[in-house]
């Protein structure tokens, strides 16, 4: 008889667990009446600012909560709030992503990414010079200036790095100078200026998006002014990081709420792309994981040059 008496009360406890579990996954939004989302400055503050305009009042909308821009001056400043969890979520670079996942033992996740308008997810790092100058290819920079962008820039310094010193170049002997811009755009204006012979920086396949377009759409650039000497293999376009810990249904409205850009409003998907592409799509960490082990690379080449 006692056990008849308590089934009722475990299912009632059950049916009560249960419902203020959905409930809470249902009303993530309590938790979180704001999300902030960090970005790289790639422009100037307000350049940014204008750009994610529409994409934030979007956002809002769709998730129903507030969106609050974080601006980061450098890579790893988006990495470093993302692991302090001054921030929920992220635009960032894989490399950016790699190291602040290595940092924090896995305590971010991919969430999405861009799909070109080739139908590929992947761009590439570039090292141009100006279309003027007598470099057609790389053996003819040896000896001459080149600009990095940033010691955390994936295509700006990562990728360049690792590739070049896997092919049997020391990049930091091979070029007579080499030196940190500060950023993309500093890199290319300073190339047209004539303070370096070439500069690594990032495009897509036909400039749909990445720097080169970003410059090219603000008028600071004509293609035609430049020239591409080198080219890595493609790589994972930048992603939507998230913190690991928000609740599953926050992390399914925010990656839904990419997709629909495709198909709700395409001045949203090319203002959260920074440029043109197809659509958003899923991604994992398992996608990332060449850049994982293109930064641990790195920091052991590191390692053994200080001892």
């Amino acid at each position: 008889m006692k056990i008849h008496r308590l089934v009722p009360s475990i299912a009632l406890a059950i049916a009560t667990m249960l419902f203020s579990t959905v409930t809470f996954a249902a009303n993530w939004q309590e938790k979180y009446p704001t999300i902030n989302f960090g970005v790289l400055t790639l422009e100037n503050q307000m350049t940014t600012v204008d750009r994610y305009n529409i994409y934030i009042e979007y956002a809002e909308k769709k998730l129903g909560v507030k969106i609050k821009l974080f601006q980061a001056s450098d890579y790893a400043g988006v990495g470093q709030a993302l692991i302090a969890g001054h921030l929920q979520m992220a635009r960032i670079g894989g490399a950016g992503y790699a190291s602040a996942w290595l940092d924090c033992d896995g305590c971010i996740e991919p969430l999405v990414t861009t799909e070109g308008l080739d139908g590929t997810t992947g761009y590439f790092s570039i090292l141009t010079v100006k279309s003027d100058s007598s470099y057609q290819e790389l053996g003819d920079l040896q000896g001459k200036s080149i600009a990095f962008a940033d010691p955390n820039s994936t295509s700006g310094y990562i990728v360049p790095m690792v590739s070049l010193t896997k092919a049997g170049i020391d990049p930091l002997t091979y070029f007579g100078h080499t030196s940190f811009s500060g950023g993309h755009e500093q890199s290319v204006l300073a190339l047209l200026k004539g303070t370096y012979d070439a500069v690594f920086t990032w495009t897509s396949e036909g400039d749909s998006f990445g720097n080169l377009r970003m410059m090219m759409d603000k008028g600071l650039l004509e293609r035609d002014q430049v020239r591409v000497v080198w080219k890595s293999d493609p790589i994972r376009n930048p992603l939507l990081a998230v913190r690991k810990e928000l609740p599953e249904q926050m992390k399914k409205d925010i990656a839904q709420m990419y997709f629909d850009m495709a198909t709700e409003n395409q001045d949203v998907l090319r203002a959260a792309a920074q440029g043109d592409v197809r659509r958003y799509v899923s991604v994992t960490h398992a996608d990332y994981e060449t850049q994982v082990e293109a930064r641990k690379f790195l920091r052991e080449a590191r390692k053994k040059k200080k001892n």
